[in-house]
């Protein structure tokens, strides 16, 4: 069979398997051939033929079917367009497609007209000749698709996958099949062409996903009041962003030892003792430093001491049973670097099987530097659009911590230099892509370094921007809290103002201004 040629082929009468019930002047219009077993006088290979891209009237193959089912090597070359495009009546303007070259003949013997051309994919349901350049010119020729594919899973995910892809084009309309009864050969051979034709008649048009007439929407759902977030520790902030929401990405950013990690732990023990169920996954950190950290921030005991000099078992249990052990807190055990592909599978299995409110993922950097890619923009704008596909399918918060640039336009963060979101670093994907962005600043090596602000860079829901917040770490307790202006000691606005001057004096020259008013300006200015 592999010696035949095409012209050989052409040799044979037009006609396929009998059970099918085509007539010979079908197979002749659609220029289907069959050889005969000559010991039976029955059809026993059927070869359905392969048309030039440009020329429809030209066979440049044949594919070939040993009857009942099983295909072999083609004769000549199968070209890449629908099967039965000589049949092609240009003045028609819908086109139906089905599934094989059986059903395409089964469909013109049932409703065939000059007004319909009728066409199949000739492999399945796949999309592999459906979406060549020669078949998307053949679907832009037509008002309407029909399509008419197997009334089976994999019929059904084809004719999704054809449909989003033409409809940009033309309109497509899903015909809907009876799956009791089968494709459009077993609708045939059951002599059901008027249930046949019906279902093409109410073939409803295909909308892809996503698309929503305004006329569909109940006005009652839109007037339903959204819960407030859950509360953030820092007064300020929350005031601001009016709390964390769950499906939503917060983004935390500060220049290397600001804080940004203390910070974020202070918002994650605020979530535990509220009850929320968190995901902790500290990739700067292994997993006991990262339980240490919580339990110490717990029994307000500096880090430093909670590690070198620990209490013992008896005192640290009920923190250890609060905010370790209490069925809701999760953490990641890493060995080493973890790529973005194994990052999203985790975090997809965090959010769906373990259903955590809040994810933490400290810090985002590492997970670029572990993957392989030369790009680091193209890699953080792909993890972030991965990032924002999970909170908005599975609903859970997610609370990332990313770096910034380092000594970008001359600032020295370091020293309390302004956030501003174009210092994010990597790809502008993280700022357009999160919810909430929170700069933390503080000058680390001055004498004010116990204190610093928190500015809102980006603020979806309330829009408010700029500094929200001012908090001072207390090394006794390990602790950063919110700082209320009327509760600043004078000894403290003397140590950040003139740590060589006496308690109080503010070094500012102006006996006439206002407790309030130096408060303010030296908040500001750090």
């Amino acid at each position: 069979m592999s010696k035949l040629t095409i012209g050989e082929v052409q040799t044979y009468g037009f006609g396929t398997s009998g059970d099918r019930n085509i007539s010979s002047a079908t197979a002749s219009k659609y220029g289907v051939r069959c050889s005969v077993d000559t010991s039976t006088g029955e059809p026993d290979t059927v070869y359905y033929p392969s048309f030039d891209e440009d020329d429809h009237k030209r066979v440049i193959g044949y594919k070939v079917r040993r009857l009942p089912k099983d295909f072999r090597p083609s004769v000549g070359t199968i070209g890449k367009t629908l099967a039965g495009v000589n049949t092609i009546n240009p003045k028609a303007r819908k086109l139906l497609i089905t599934e094989g070259e059986e059903d395409m003949m089964t469909a013109w013997e049932m409703c065939g007209t000059p007004n319909v051309n009728i066409l199949s994919l000739p492999n399945g349901a796949g999309l592999s000749h459906s979406n060549s350049k020669a078949a998307y010119e053949i679907y832009e020729a037509h008002d309407v698709v029909y399509l008419c594919l197997d009334p089976d899973s994999a019929g059904k995910s084809g004719a999704t996958d054809i449909a989003d892809y033409i409809s940009r084009i033309t309109e497509v309309r899903l015909v809907e099949l009876d799956k009791m009864i089968g494709d459009p050969s077993d609708y045939h051979r059951a002599g059901k062409a008027g249930e046949f034709k019906k279902a093409i008649a109410t073939a409803k048009q295909y909308e892809p996903e996503g698309i929503v007439n305004g006329i569909d929407i109940n006005l009652a759902d839109l007037l339903v009041p959204r819960p407030e977030g859950v509360t953030i520790p820092f007064a300020g902030v929350q005031e601001k962003l009016h709390g964390l929401r769950k499906g939503e990405i917060t983004t935390i950013c500060a220049g290397s030892g600001i804080g940004k990690s203390t910070f974020v732990r202070e918002i994650v023990l605020s979530l535990i003792e509220q009850g929320q169920s968190v995901a902790n996954v500290a990739l700067e950190n292994q997993m006991e430093e990262t339980m240490q950290y919580l339990m110490a921030m717990d029994m307000e005991i500096p880090m430093g001491t909670f590690m070198f000099h620990p209490p013992d078992e008896a005192a640290c249990k009920p923190s250890f049973d609060k905010v370790i052990a209490n069925g809701n807190t999760y953490f990641y055990k890493h060995f080493a670097g973890i790529t973005a592909d194994s990052l999203m599978n985790k975090l997809y299995y965090y959010a769906r099987s373990k259903a955590v409110d809040f994810i933490v993922l400290d810090h985002l950097s590492l997970v670029i530097s572990a993957t392989d890619t030369q790009n680091e923009r193209k890699a953080i704008d792909t993890l972030m659009t991965d990032l924002a596909k999970l909170v908005v399918e599975t609903g859970v918060g997610l609370i990332q911590v990313v770096h910034l640039k380092r000594g970008g336009d001359g600032k020295n963060f370091a020293k309390g230099a302004e956030v501003e979101l174009t210092d994010l670093r990597g790809s502008a994907a993280l700022e357009q892509l999160s919810w909430n962005v929170i700069g933390v600043e503080r000058d680390q090596q001055g004498d004010s370094r116990d204190f610093s602000k928190a500015r809102v860079l980006k603020n979806r829901l309330f829009g408010f921007t700029g500094i929200a917040d001012h908090m001072k770490y207390d090394p006794s307790t390990g602790r950063m809290k919110s700082i209320d202006p009327e509760d600043i000691e004078d000894d403290d606005i003397g140590a950040i103002a003139d740590p060589e001057g006496e308690a109080g004096d503010t070094g500012l020259g102006d006996n006439d201004r206002s407790l309030d008013d130096t408060i303010s300006r030296l908040l500001q200015t750090g």
